[in-house]
């Protein structure tokens, strides 16, 4: 039994339905009635435990689904994440669909079945449908890293494309016009979002992107160490290297070293080791980010009525010496 089926049954929309379940002061009386009938009669059955925050008592437990537990910038989400729940009473569920968007539909209602009062989703998939009220039985929804797509949801996302637009205008100063970018699946939204901050950035110097220096696709740091090898062997080899996420900057570091290359390298995100080494790199605070999903989330499920938000944090380029090497040091 669906909410859609309910608001049929009852005569209203969906999102009235949302609010009857939720104990919203916007329904009047005699639509919450018959709103309540058509749930008895159909079996609806609402989930108890945002209620219980509703009317102060912390219960209960909010659920995350990740791309994977391997990847560092998503554990750091989920740290900042349980942090601010645990402050609210609440508890932490995390899924992972080990990189399938295919299994973001089964995932989210695992986590609704298991009565959690929020759903916190960090899609790689662009299909937002299965996230729909109807189908969560108006579990409240906050998309991490991607926009709503016409959902009814709270989202908060990162600036990846003015960070990455910054810091290839500022390998273009330094002489470069041969800049490799490696990046994720193209039917990502991060890889699109932050290409098209790449060739923003060139655009913006008046270069024109070379489609061979562009590859993307990539899913492991071994991939990207393959397509270093492959354009070192060019005729003529980028003299500066992009790249698009964590893993694929992996990839490169491990190249640079191995090869003892010189070229201007800028990653995103971070670690201990690349922070050591000085690399530069376009830095989100993961943790932050996990920590406005929880407050959204517990905002929601305080007040379900309030129009849904988009918080945007900012991403940073951080200056350490790989990306400030000019072209005629590169190598």
């Amino acid at each position: 039994m669906t909410l859609r089926e309910v608001a049929k049954e009852a005569g209203v929309s969906t999102a009235t339905v949302t609010r009857v379940l939720q104990n919203s002061p916007r329904v009047v009386p005699e639509t919450r009635a018959r709103v309540m009938d058509a749930v008895k009669r159909l079996g609806y059955t609402p989930n108890p435990m945002a209620r219980e925050l509703r009317h102060g008592r912390p219960a209960g437990a909010v659920g995350l689904v990740t791309a994977g537990f391997t990847n560092l910038f998503q554990a750091g989400v989920a740290a900042g994440a349980e942090r601010e729940l645990r402050g609210a009473g609440l508890q932490l569920l995390i899924g992972s669909t080990e990189d399938d968007p295919a299994r973001e539909p089964e995932l989210a209602r695992a986590m609704v079945d298991r009565r959690v009062s929020a759903l916190m989703m960090m899609p790689d998939g662009d299909e937002r449908g299965f996230l729909a009220a109807e189908h969560l039985f108006g579990t409240p929804v906050v998309l991490v890293g991607r926009p709503a797509n016409g959902l009814a949801a709270d989202v908060v996302m990162t600036d990846d494309d003015r960070a990455v637009e910054e810091a290839v205008a500022g390998l273009v100063d330094l002489g470069h016009t041969r800049i490799a970018v490696l990046a994720g699946r193209p039917d990502s939204f991060r890889a699109q979002q932050r290409l098209a901050g790449f060739h923003a950035g060139l655009a913006r110097r008046g270069v024109t992107a070379d489609d061979g220096l562009v590859v993307a696709g990539l899913t492991s740091p071994g991939q990207a160490r393959a397509v270093m090898a492959d354009l070192a062997a060019l005729p003529a080899p980028p003299t500066a290297v992009l790249a698009l996420n964590l893993g694929i900057s992996t990839g490169v570091l491990l190249d640079r070293i191995a090869g003892q290359r010189r070229y201007a390298f800028i990653a995103l995100d971070e670690h201990d080791l690349s922070i050591g080494l000085g690399v530069s790199a376009i830095v989100r605070d993961p943790q932050e980010i996990g920590r406005h999903a929880a407050r959204l989330a517990i905002e929601r499920i305080s007040d379900p009525a309030r129009p849904p938000r988009t918080v945007t944090l900012p991403s940073t380029v951080v200056r350490r010496g790989t990306g400030e090497i000019p072209v005629g040091a590169a190598q």
